[in-house]
């Protein structure tokens, strides 16, 4: 490769280290210490729940104390504001070490709406989401196997009772745990933030007691029928109900936990099983990636070493049936070596060439951003600067994760435009060291490096009118829309458009492989036309078919992929409390993925082209590689009918929209893992054949 390639990656390598800092994107984060009396922050961000897909903002809710004048919204990040967050300073005092047992926060006069409100939501599983310090407030829970306390994400809005009434939670008692700061003197680190709610029906704070009454939410349910009695029944005024809202704060050191390890607790619950399971996937996924490993093996081996030690002797081969020179085969084995009668078609463009340059082109930047992202928090959870596992940045806020993604995302722009144009010569047999006019080069920059983000956008833009009309804090707001605008014409597109350039300029030795698509000589009229149907192209068989090539070839990836994507799903769409943590074995699972792809891409094309002569040998290996997309997609409906209960319309679109676009990126991605093998695969064997 020369120069500009190596020019290419050094601006890709560049921008990816600089790009954090641009977007402020922390990857670190110090302790904050306090003295007592500091000041501490308590922020409100929003409610969600596990049964729809629509979170609102905290105070967007008609039936909690508003914020006043002096709380304020934080400046959030994009990421943030992606996954739907809406943080806000609050009114509760908090002050370092200082105890009350009872304070008053506001008497909110709500009306029937309002009550409905919080019924409807509480019904529905809402839970409340707080932080200090950048912990989550959590509900504390004991693990019914070894007695050990965890934590859950969150804490419920209400209940409802035994009468089918709900009831709100209008007190809250705070337990804040605390560590000394062995950096600072008389300094203190938060720990741990608990959350113990109850329904109270007036304004006295319960304490420990348990000798109080509920906060019940009644109000107007049905409307009477006849306009008389209606008249009647209406009151004079809208009517109205106080709810009191209360807290209280207890301040309580705990030796047992330091600032590093806080967030084990979050994780605790689940991370004894999560990690057995989690091991005997990895195990069954060597076994099947060895075994998948010396089926090629021996393909390889008996098969294809045996044919070109065999052609080897021979001077020449037949190039189309019209050559009068042939090379004698086995009659109990025919099909030995006639894949090499295939050389002269095997290299014709192929069918929607321009396509499957876009789909690979794209699937290389899925990638790139999916291995750089997951590569980021396996490093910064196993090799952080404080040597604990918990001290990761997507701990403090989920958006980092999107923040990152799309930090990722933007600064790869380089990559889809830089491997389209490359693709685009080779398909359509055009000479890969000239280089194309500046205008058609840019035409194709832009089409590389602007399908995918006009795709994710055209999808999310339009979710968010659905979102939007619930009032719920997914939606996007039209500033963000035109900061994402913005990101796309100043940054991507130029950065497609470097890309294009470098790709475009990029020549390659002669000796390369990639040189083996490509004849000194000027292609014929037959090989510049799309590769439809072979003229030695056999009967294909039911396996290599789309549909079945597809059942075939998807299953063991899926089986390998099968434990990370019930996790994270889980963790998605099912148990929105918890968090998913384990990238290391993501990032190995992915890596597994990939060998199995290109082994399984292996097998399928010598199949191909050497059982059924059938040299259509790139829609084949995208479609291999691809498989395991639909075989996700599939997944994402069972998942739904049998793991969730959703019911809402809106919920119900944004999962499968969602999972639409989340399977079609993994399908891209191995896809083009899937074309690229194939591609190497085919420039080896027949690089390796003696031509006369």
């Amino acid at each position: 490769m020369r120069r500009p390639l190596i020019q290419c990656i050094h601006w890709l390598v560049s921008l990816i280290l600089l790009s954090p800092c641009c977007l402020g994107v922390n990857l670190g984060y110090q302790a904050t210490s306090y003295k007592t009396g500091d000041k501490v922050e308590l922020l409100v961000n929003k409610v969600e729940s596990d049964n729809t897909q629509l979170p609102f903002g905290y105070y967007d809710l008609p039936f909690v104390c508003p914020p006043g004048s002096e709380p304020k919204p934080l400046a959030l990040s994009l990421g943030q504001i992606l996954k739907g967050d809406r943080i806000w300073q609050s009114n509760y005092e908090l002050k370092f070490g200082m105890d009350a047992p009872c304070l008053r926060l506001c008497d909110l006069m709500t009306k029937d709406n309002g009550l409905k409100k919080a019924d409807k939501l509480i019904r529905e599983g809402y839970v409340v989401h707080w932080s200090v310090d950048g912990l989550p407030g959590a509900t504390t829970f004991v693990s019914g196997n070894n007695d050990n306390k965890y934590y859950a994400a969150g804490f419920p809005l209400g209940f409802v009772g035994k009468d089918d009434i709900s009831y709100i939670y209008n007190h809250v008692m705070l337990v804040i745990r605390y560590h000394k700061d062995k950096k600072v003197k008389g300094g203190y680190n938060i720990v741990g933030f608990e959350v113990y709610p109850k329904s109270v029906h007036n304004e006295l704070c319960p304490g420990t007691s348990k000798n109080f009454k509920n906060f019940a939410l009644t109000f107007e349910k049905k409307v009477p029928k006849s306009a008389k009695e209606q008249s009647e029944a209406q009151p004079k005024g809208p009517r109205k109900t106080r709810i009191p809202y209360t807290y209280a704060i207890y301040w309580r050191e705990d030796n047992t936990i330091d600032y590093d390890s806080r967030w084990d607790l979050y994780y605790k619950g689940e991370s004894g099983k999560s990690h057995h399971i989690h091991w005997i996937s990895f195990i069954n996924s060597i076994v099947l990636l060895v075994l998948l490993s010396l089926a090629v093996a021996m393909v390889l081996a008996k098969v294809l070493k045996s044919d070109l030690q065999k052609l080897s002797k021979t001077p020449h081969i037949p190039l189309s049936d019209d050559s009068q020179t042939t090379t004698p085969t086995s009659p109990t084995s025919p099909s030995t070596s006639n894949w090499k009668s295939l050389i002269s078609e095997v290299y014709n463009r192929p069918v929607f060439s321009l396509i499957l340059s876009i789909f690979v082109s794209s699937g290389v930047q899925t990638l790139i951003v999916v291995v750089g992202v997951i590569t980021m928090f396996t490093i910064n959870s196993q090799f952080s600067l404080d040597n604990s596992p918990a001290n990761m940045f997507f701990n403090n806020h989920q958006g980092a994760f999107f923040s990152l993604t799309i930090t990722f995302f933007v600064m790869s722009s380089l990559i889809p435009s830089f491997v389209g144009v490359i693709l685009h010569k080779m398909f359509n047999n055009e000479n890969i060291n000239e280089q194309f006019d500046t205008p058609k080069y840019v035409r194709l920059s832009i089409l590389f490096s602007g399908f995918l983000p006009i795709l994710i956008a055209t999808i999310i833009f339009t979710l968010n009118f659905f979102v939007w009309a619930k009032s719920s804090s997914y939606a996007i707001p039209f500033g963000t829309f035109i900061v994402l605008i913005l990101i796309f014409f100043v940054f991507q597109l130029p950065l497609g458009i470097i890309g294009g350039y470098y790709g475009n300029r990029t020549k390659f030795d002669k000796k390369s492989f990639i040189s083996t698509f490509f004849n000194d000589k000027k292609s014929s009229k037959d090989d510049d036309k799309p590769n439809w149907k072979s003229k030695k192209a056999g009967k294909m068989p039911l396996f290599l078919q789309p549909v079945l090539s597809t059942v075939v070839f998807g299953l063991i990836p899926f089986g390998i992929v099968y434990v990370e994507l019930l996790f994270i799903l889980n963790s998605m769409w099912l148990e929105k409390t918890t968090f998913y943590f384990m990238y290391g074995f993501l990032l190995v699972t992915i890596l597994i993925i990939v060998v199995v792809i290109a082994e399984s891409t292996i097998l399928a094309c010598y199949m191909s082209l050497a059982i059924y002569q059938n040299p259509n040998w790139y829609w084949l290996c995208f479609r291999v590689g691809a498989s395991i997309g639909w075989y996700i997609f599939a997944y994402s409906f069972y998942y739904f009918f049998c793991m969730l209960n959703v019911r809402d319309f809106v919920s119900i679109l944004l999962y499968f929209a969602y999972m639409s676009l989340v399977s079609g990126l993994i399908a891209l991605a191995c896809g083009s893992v899937g074309l690229i093998t194939g591609f190497v695969f085919i420039s080896k064997i027949y690089g390796t054949v003696k031509l006369d």
